[in-house]
């Protein structure tokens, strides 16, 4: 059985918990993302890093940790800055 959207949700949420993503979760990421259609995917980790920025900019200061949070999603979930919102690709331009 494919997994679904909302699976690769919740396993997006799990890995990006602690900010540490361990070989295995890596490995379940890639399982998970290719089992499902691309655009899928990718509207998922849309989803999901648009959520995470909401969450940094939800006091209107970016933390170090929370730049470092985010910048760690992109490269992990290999999307590209210009798939990001406009803020966002300016606040993380220096660290990606």
């Amino acid at each position: 059985m494919s997994p679904t959207p909302d699976q690769l949700r919740a396993l997006l949420d799990r890995i990006f918990a602690d900010a540490i993503v361990e070989p295995n979760e890596r490995a379940e990421l890639s399982q998970y993302s290719s089992a499902l259609p691309p655009e899928e995917t990718l509207a998922v980790f849309r989803r999901f890093i648009s959520d995470k920025w909401g969450e940094a900019i939800a006091d209107d200061v970016i933390t170090p940790q929370e730049r470092a949070l985010l910048s760690r999603i992109v490269s992990e979930l290999s999307i590209q800055l210009l798939d990001l919102p406009e803020q966002m690709q300016h606040a993380l331009r220096d660290h990606l």
